[in-house]
C-alpha cells in the first residue's frame, strides 16, 4: 500500500512496483477522484484522519506500506502549519490503524531537509536532525512517531531519509520538486539562474532512490531501523549553473547570490552501501542535460502564455483558449435567452402566468451569477427581446414610443445593474480579504523565519559565553606554561594547546623557510596533513594572498583542498610558520574566532623566540666544538622530543646512525651538516655515535637521503631504538 499524493516519487515507485509483479494499492489522502494513479489495483479516497482508515488497512491487508511522506503530493506548501498539523494528526491515525493488523512492514520516506545545520562532513545516521521550519519539523515529527512503534512496539518500521532528488520533470509543478529541476526552469524561461557558491547537496537520481527503497521493500530482513538513501556526492550550485549554462543552449547570466550562511548537508550511504549495495545510474549533469532538452521540445508545459520564448503554435493555441475563455460566459448568456424568451412568450397570452416576467428573473440571474458585465449583456438581451414580442400585436413606432416600454427597460436594467455592482462588490471584498490573508500570512511566515533565524543566533551567543573557557587571558596563561628549554617540544605542545583552545581535532603547523617552501612540522590527524609534508606557499593562492595581508584566512568557499581556517606567523617581514584549523564549523569562522587564533599564535611565537634566544646563548655547551653536531645531552633530548611526539602521533621521524664515513667522523658532520634541511638535526648519543636525526621524514624519503650520503662516502642505517 502506498499512502499519499499524486507526486513524481509516487509514479516511479508505483511502476517500479508494477513491473517487479506485485498488486498496488493507493491511498491518496484527499477525496479528489479525478487524480488518476497508474498501475493502482485500487484506490482509496480518503483523508488521512479519516474514521475509515482502519476499515481500508483491514480490507487490503499490506504485506508492505510505505508512508511517502516528504515526497507526499498532497503537501503542496501553500500553508506549512495548516497542513503541518493536519498531516501530524493524520499520521497517527494511519500509524494506529496498520499496528491494528499486527503484520507486515511500514517504511517512511524522510528527507535531508530535516538535517537544519550545515555538516562539513557527510551525515550518518547516528547524527540526531535539528530540523529549522515547520516543513523539516513536521518530518522529523513524523520520524519519532515511527520511532515509537519500532522501538517501543517492537514493530518491524523502517524510517528511510533520502537526499535531493534529481530527475527530469514532465511539468512545471514537477519542476518545484527538486534544486536542479527549479534551477533549470529558472534558466529555461528567464535565461538567468542564481546561485550560492558555500551551498552543497547530496544529489540523488530519483530511479537510484527508487532502486534502494524496493530493496528494503522486498528484503527479508535488515540490520538497523534507519538508513540515508543518498549519492554521498557533493554537488554546488555553481556546478548547477556551470552545467546548466553548458547545456542551454543560448548565453545565461549566472547571479551570484553568495552569502556567509552555509549549507552544506550530503547524507552518508554507507550503512546502505554495505547491507544492499548502492549504484550511481545518472549524474546530475546528465540529468540537467535532459530536462533542457525536454523543456525546449516541450515549451508549452514550462513557460507561460505570455511568455515570448514560446513557440507560435503554442501562442495561437494559448490565444485562442483565452478568446474562447472570454467568450463562453457571453455564449453561455445567448443560449439561456432562449429558453427565458420562449417562456416570456408563452406565459404572455396566459391566464396564470402572464403577470411573471421571465426577462426580469433572467437578468436577475446572470447578475447574481457573473456580475454587472454579464447582467448589462442580459439586460440588453431581454430588452430585444420585449420589443420584439410587442411587435407581434403593435407596429414598430407603437412598441418605441410607448411610455411603458421606456419604465420596463429602465426598471430591467437598474435591477440588474443594481445587483451586478452588488455582486462584484462582494467578490471584490472577498479577494481583497484572501489577498489581505495571503499577505499576512506570508508576514507570518517570513516573521517566523526571522525569529528562528534569531534563534540560532542567540543560541550561538549563549553558547560561545557558555563555553568559553578560553578567555584571552586564559590563553595567555596556558601559553606561560610553554617554558621547555628547546622549541621544538614548545611547538608540539602548542599543537595540542591550539587543539583544545580552538576546540578543533584537525590541526597541522608548518614552518616556512626563505624561499617560502612551506615544511610541515607537526600534525594530529591524517586530515591534518592532507596538503603534503612541503608545499609552495605561492602556488597556494588563497592561503598566499591573505598571509601576505597578514590576514587569518577563512575557507568561506568549503573547498575541500584547503584549510577551513589558517594563520601565518612573521618574523618581521618573513614567514616563519603557518597554523592550519581543518576542521572549524563554518558558523565558528568569526571575528571572534580569528582573534583567538591571531593571539594564541602570537604568544606561542614569544615563547619560541625566547626559547630559541636562551638556546644560542648556551650555544658553546650544546654544541661539539666547531662542529655542527650537537652533544650527546642536548641530542638526547631533542630525540626524546621527537619520540614524545611521535608516540602522540603528532610527527614522523626517521633517527639514522652513521655507520661509516671515508673522511672521518669530524669530518663526516661537516658534510652531513650542509646537506641537510634547516628542520634536521645531527649529533651524538651517549652511546658515541653520530646520529642524524630527520623531521617530517617517513622511510620512503629517508631512502633518498641515505642514497644522497653514500655518494659521499657516508654509509647510515636506521636506528631502531626508542621505538623506531
Amino acid at each position: 500500500m502506498l499512502v499519499g499524493g499524486l507526486s513524481p516519487m509516487m509514479r516511479k515507485l508505483s511502476l517500479k512496483l508494477y513491473k517487479e509483479g506485485h498488486r498496488i494499492y493507493v491511498l491518496s489522502g484527499n477525496r479528489n477522484p479525478s487524480n488518476h494513479y497508474d498501475y493502482a489495483f485500487e484506490k482509496y479516497d480518503f483523508p488521512y484522519d479519516s474514521a475509515s482508515i482502519e476499515e481500508v488497512f483491514q480490507s487490503v491487508n499490506p504485506d508492505v506500506t510505505i508512508l511517502l511522506g516528504a515526497f507526499d503530493g498532497n503537501l503542496s506548501g501553500e500553508d506549512p502549519k495548516r497542513e503541518a498539523i493536519q498531516y501530524a494528526a493524520g499520521l497517527q491515525n494511519i500509524l494506529l490503524s496498520w499496528s491494528a493488523l499486527e503484520k507486515g512492514r511500514l517504511i517512511y520516506l524522510s528527507s535531508a531537509e530535516v538535517y537544519g545545520n550545515s555538516h562539513q562532513i557527510p551525515v550518518t545516521e547516528s547524527i540526531r536532525p535539528v530540523p529549522r521550519g515547520i516543513r523539516p519539523l513536521m518530518l522529523f515529527q513524523g520520524e519519532e512517531s515511527c520511532r515509537f512503534y519500532q522501538e517501543q512496539l517492537k514493530k518491524d518500521v523502517l524510517i528511510l531519509r533520502v537526499d535531493r532528488i534529481h530527475d527530469v520533470p514532465k511539468d512545471r509543478r514537477e519542476a518545484a520538486f527538486g534544486i536542479c529541476q527549479r534551477k533549470c526552469l529558472d534558466a529555461f524561461r528567464n535565461g538567468a539562474v542564481s546561485y550560492r557558491k558555500n551551498h552543497k547537496y547530496g544529489l540523488t537520481y530519483m530511479g537510484d532512490a527508487v532502486e534502494s527503497i524496493y530493496k528494503l521493500v522486498a528484503c527479508e530482513s535488515h540490520k538497523y531501523g534507519f538508513y540515508h538513501i543518498s549519492s554521498g556526492e557533493a554537488y554546488s550550485e555553481l556546478q548547477i549553473a556551470e552545467a546548466i549554462g553548458k547545456y542551454l543552449g543560448k548565453e545565461l547570466e549566472k547571479i551570484d547570490n553568495t552569502l556567509e550562511e552555509q549549507n552544506s548537508v550530503i547524507l552518508s550511504n554507507e550503512r546502505i552501501k554495505e547491507e544492499f549495495g548502492f549504484q550511481i545510474w545518472c549524474e546530475p549533469e546528465e540529468t540537467i542535460q535532459k530536462t533542457l532538452s525536454y523543456m525546449k521540445k516541450h515549451s508549452g508545459r514550462f513557460l507561460d502564455r505570455t511568455h515570448p520564448g514560446l513557440d507560435i503554435w503554442h501562442r495561437i493555441y494559448f490565444k485562442t483558449m483565452e478568446l474562447f475563455g472570454a467568450l463562453v460566459p457571453y455564449i453561455e448568456n445567448l443560449i439561456l435567452f432562449i429558453p427565458f424568451f420562449m417562456l416570456n412568450n408563452r406565459a404572455t397570452g396566459s391566464q396564470f402566468f402572464s403577470k411573471i416576467d421571465f426577462y426580469l428573473i433572467y437578468v436577475l440571474l446572470f447578475a447574481v451569477v457573473h456580475g454587472q458585465r454579464q447582467a448589462t449583456f442580459s439586460a440588453l438581451l431581454a430588452a430585444a427581446g420585449y420589443l420584439f414580442r410587442q411587435m407581434y400585436n403593435q407596429s414598430g413606432i407603437t412598441v418605441v414610443t410607448d411610455y411603458n416600454t421606456y419604465v420596463w427597460i429602465a426598471e430591467i436594467f437598474i435591477l440588474g445593474l443594481v445587483v451586478g455592482y452588488m455582486k462584484d462588490q462582494l467578490q471584490f471584498l472577498k479577494e481583497e480579504k484572501e489577498q489581505e490573508v495571503d499577505f499576512l500570512s506570508e508576514r507570518v511566515t517570513d516573521i517566523a523565519d526571522i525569529n528562528d533565524s534569531n534563534l540560532r543566533v542567540k543560541e550561538g551567543l549563549i553558547t560561545q559565553v557558555v563555553n568559553y573557557d578560553y578567555s584571552f587571558g586564559t590563553v595567555y596563561d596556558l601559553v606561560e606554561q610553554l617554558e621547555e628549554d628547546h622549541p621544538a617540544k614548545i611547538l608540539f605542545h602548542a599543537i595540542e594547546l591550539i587543539q583544545n583552545v580552538m576546540d578543533c581535532q584537525d590541526v597541522s603547523l608548518y614552518r616556512i623557510n626563505e624561499e617560502e617552501y612551506a615544511r610541515l612540522f607537526g600534525y594530529t590527524s591524517i586530515k591534518a596533513a592532507s596538503m603534503r609534508h612541503t608545499v609552495h606557499l605561492p602556488d597556494k593562492a588563497p592561503l598566499y594572498e591573505a598571509f601576505s595581508r597578514r590576514e587569518v584566512y577563512l575557507n568561506r568557499d568549503m573547498d575541500p583542498e584547503y584549510p577551513m581556517m589558517a594563520y601565518c606567523i612573521f618574523e618581521e617581514e618573513k614567514m616563519e610558520m603557518m597554523i592550519l584549523l581543518w576542521s572549524i564549523p563554518f558558523e565558528r569562522m568569526t571575528i571572534d574566532e580569528s582573534n583567538r587564533l591571531i593571539i594564541t599564535s602570537k604568544l606561542i611565537q614569544k615563547a619560541v623566540k625566547r626559547s630559541a634566544a636562551y638556546l644560542d646563548l648556551l650555544r658553546n655547551e650544546r654544541y661539539q666544538d666547531e662542529s655542527p653536531a650537537l652533544k650527546p645531552e642536548a641530542f638526547e633530548e631533542l630525540v626524546h622530543t621527537y619520540y614524545g611526539a611521535g608516540e602522540k602521533n603528532l610527527t614522523e621521524y626517521i633517527l639514522l646512525r652513521v655507520i661509516s664515513a671515508e673522511a672521518g667522523m669530524e669530518k663526516a658532520g661537516l658534510i652531513i651538516s650542509g646537506m641537510l634541511r634547516d628542520t634536521d638535526y645531527i649529533g651524538y648519543r651517549n652511546d658515541g655515535n653520530l646520529y642524524i636525526l630527520l623531521t617530517s621524514t617517513d622511510r620512503t624519503g629517508c631512502g633518498f637521503v641515505q642514497k644522497n650520503l653514500e655518494k659521499k662516502g657516508i654509509r647510515t642505517l636506521i636506528s631502531e631504538e626508542m621505538g623506531l
